[in-house]
């Protein structure tokens, strides 16, 4: 008797193993954002894996890195721009970032403004080669000018640290 049930037992543990391989097989496929381990990865309508990309979604992009893996609260560079992503993964534009003691803009398009002057509510900012807002004096195409240490913005008919800059931003000597 005792060896008919440990027949038996093998015989109903395989068949549950068979069952739950084939049962594995009717599982819903994975579409869209699935959560793994507190990480967002998107999966296409085969159920593959998204890598590499943005993806839209409700109106909002979102990067995914080589692995599929939603990134957020950093800078993503795709091809030769840098965007930044929030802590909800969303590719931010037309605003400012802060990080640490720097600032940063993105355009409308999405994209990190670098080696450029920018304009905003009449002040006038320098984006220098790594993005962040000049501050202090800088020399721009040798000419000086002072942005504030705080808010970056450019002083203009004033002057700094017993230097004037003129009504154009410029280093008066």
């Amino acid at each position: 008797m005792k060896k008919h049930f440990k027949t038996l037992a093998v015989t109903v543990a395989a068949a549950a193993c068979i069952l739950g391989s084939a049962m594995s097989s009717f599982a819903a496929p994975r579409v869209g954002w699935v959560d793994v381990k507190s990480n967002w990865y998107y999966y296409d309508q085969n159920s593959n894996p998204v890598t590499n990309q943005w993806v839209e979604y409700d109106g909002d992009l979102y990067w995914v890195d080589e692995t599929g893996k939603m990134l957020v609260q950093t800078w993503v560079k795709d091809g030769d721009s840098w965007y930044w992503v929030n802590s909800k993964g969303t590719r931010l534009a037309d605003c400012w970032v802060p990080i640490t003691n720097n600032w940063y803009y993105v355009g409308e398009d999405g994209k990190m403004l670098a080696n450029t002057w920018f304009t905003k509510d009449g002040d006038t900012y320098y984006f220098t080669a790594d993005g962040s807002a000049a501050k202090g004096w800088v020399e721009i195409d040798g000419t000086w000018h002072y942005f504030d240490r705080t808010n970056a913005d450019m002083k203009r008919g004033t002057t700094i640290d017993g230097y004037y800059v003129d009504a154009d931003g410029n280093y008066v000597a």
